[in-house]
């Protein structure tokens, strides 16, 4: 209840500047042995030596047990220690002593309050009261107990007290409201509503409870004809525009919502939090985000530059509108503001990754594995992207250290080994290559993929091909029709010198992947191994145009000859 906090917050600070300046007259002649003593304990205490100020008033009480100024700056000195226990003990001892300081009554109120034992607070605040019974921070204190004892009736009426006292005000209005609904009094409760309303027609406050009220008991016409009152009122008040976006919402009228919701996020008081929330529930309603929505995404980019949540947003949004180029490049500036998160880290390289930029995956995973050094998806696009940019004795680092953070998964562990295959097969560490080929297939045996990888590696270095040919023909009756499987089989019959075969092969696998050079290459060397050198020449100079990577085949082409590849 914020009326109640603010004016318990105002009792606080009267409280402590009373306190700090009076203390109860003694009552008592105190020996200047003593008198010494306790105003050694007051300097100590304002030099801030909590724990030797507390011995030296104990020693006071040891000496005087009726001192009731020493049980009070021992209440003080436990409070600023933490003791809260002590603290009320020693302030009870203290009112004990002088039940007419009102002072020491006060802080006492006050303690019992801020610890939850409102039936001693409540208590304490009805012999304040019998003192001043209009002072309106112990009404507001004791009405607070009250409720929380669920005494609503008293509380009402200490309210009503606190209003006689301070006169009528727009706070006390809308707690009187909220006690009447407690008590399921609602036309009442309604009443005291209109009835401020009258009195504080500029209290926006005032309206906004009552068009809750109306939204919760089902008279939305009423609420929203005080809603378009309030707006028109305050125009800039950003609740009232959220709010009748929502009604609108409800109604599925779509132009008014973004309408009124452009408007809200033009308010200041309206947090970042909420706005991502409203912008996120379209994300999660809609299966293709409407053009009103990244509107307001790309608006708060504008408002938030630094806010990297924003720009992640926005990156999800056009990711799942299809837009991946412009998502990739938000997902960047977000882990450019803060690069903190993994999860945006991760789906920044899997983008780069699925859209090949080998170069920029490479970079961003060695940035990522600096900040998550555990992570194996890291590792294991990194050691990808080193072994498509040629590093491979950096691929064989990055893998052999991912592989370790893999666990208990074997599938990943076997992407690792595959990719460790492909880095010792170029870097020409056949031995290594040949163990991490093989232990990728034990891994994961029916990964199409690697035994694809695994036979084309056997064949390219003329080992085991019969093996070779098993394992892509196991491939090939699980994907018959894949390009990239059938060039790796005609590549293994080729090698075996099946050269009939191996060309038919080729050229089924031409048939779905009609501009892949090497194919088109491969089907040149079939030709040629045929005896047919004008059609090998008129296949090579078509893989050549098509962008073959094989920096042997201009020579192929001006000798009219066949030379094994060189990538």
């Amino acid at each position: 209840m914020r009326f109640f906090i603010l004016f318990v917050f105002v009792g606080l600070l009267i409280s402590a500047c009373g306190t700090s300046k009076k203390v109860a007259p003694q009552k008592t002649a105190f020996s200047p042995r003593y008198i010494e003593l306790f105003h050694e304990g007051v300097r100590t205490k304002e030099r801030r030596q909590y724990e030797n100020a507390i011995t030296i008033f104990e020693a006071c009480i040891s000496q005087n047990k009726n001192d009731d100024a020493a049980y009070f700056a021992l209440s003080e000195l436990y409070g600023y220690t933490n003791q809260k226990e002590k603290s009320i003990a020693a302030l009870e001892k203290a009112t004990t002593i002088d039940p007419k300081n009102e002072y020491y009554t006060q802080d006492l109120a006050i303690k019992y309050l801020a610890t939850n034992n409102y039936k001693l607070a409540s208590q304490t605040y009805q012999k304040l009261l019998k003192i001043n019974p209009r002072n309106p921070d112990w009404l507001i204190s004791y009405s607070e107990c009250l409720l929380k004892l669920n005494k609503l009736k008293e509380a009402f009426e200490t309210m009503e007290l606190l209003q006689v006292a301070i006169g009528e005000t727009p706070e006390i209005a809308i707690e009187k409201y909220k006690i009447k609904r407690y008590l399921q009094q609602e036309k009442e409760a309604e009443q005291i509503l209109l009835n401020a309303i009258e009195k504080f027609p500029t209290e926006n406050e005032l309206l906004a409870q009552l068009i809750d009220y109306y939204f919760e008991t089902k008279n939305d016409d009423a609420a929203v004809k005080l809603l378009f009152k309030l707006a028109k009122s305050d125009p800039k008040n950003g609740n009232v525009h959220l709010t009748l976006a929502q009604y609108y919402l409800e109604r599925g009228d779509k132009l008014n919502t973004y309408q009124e919701l452009k408007l809200a996020f033009q308010c200041p008081e309206i947090s970042l939090q909420t706005k991502t929330k409203s912008i996120t529930y379209f994300l999660d309603k809609q299966v293709t985000v409407d053009s009103q929505v990244i509107e307001l995404a790309n608006q708060l980019t504008i408002d938030h530059p630094t806010e990297a949540k924003v720009f992640t947003l926005l990156g999800d949004i056009q990711s799942k509108n299809g837009n991946d180029t412009s998502a990739l490049v938000s997902y960047h500036k977000a882990i450019e503001l803060d690069p903190s998160h993994y999860s945006i880290w991760e789906e920044v390289v899997i983008m780069e990754y699925e859209f090949r930029q080998y170069q920029l995956l490479y970079l961003d995973c060695k940035k990522a594995i600096e900040l998550f050094p555990t992570k194996n998806k890291l590792y294991l696009l990194a050691g990808v992207s080193a072994n498509q940019l040629k590093k491979y004795t950096e691929a064989i680092d990055l893998l052999e250290i991912g592989k370790e953070y893999a666990g208990k998964n074997v599938e990943l562990k076997a992407e690792f080994y595959a990719q460790l295959g492909q880095a010792y097969f170029k870097n020409k560490q056949q031995v290594e290559a040949n163990e991490s080929y093989a232990r990728a297939i034990e891994l994961a045996p029916t990964n199409q993929l690697n035994l694809n990888n695994y036979a084309y590696y056997l064949a390219c270095e003329k080992l085991e091909l019969e093996k070779a040919e098993r394992m892509i023909k196991e491939v090939l009756t699980v994907s018959p029709y894949d390009s990239h499987f059938l060039d790796t089989y005609g590549w293994v019959l080729f090698q075996q010198g099946k050269y009939t075969i191996a060309l038919t092969t080729f050229q089924e696998a031409l048939k779905t992947a009609q501009k892949e050079p090497l194919i088109i290459e491969h089907i040149g060397d079939c030709q040629f191994k045929l005896g047919n050198s004008n059609e090998a020449l008129i296949y090579w100079k078509l893989a050549l145009e098509k962008g073959s990577k094989n920096s042997i085949l201009p020579k192929k082409i001006e000798k009219k000859q066949y030379y094994e590849a060189v990538y």
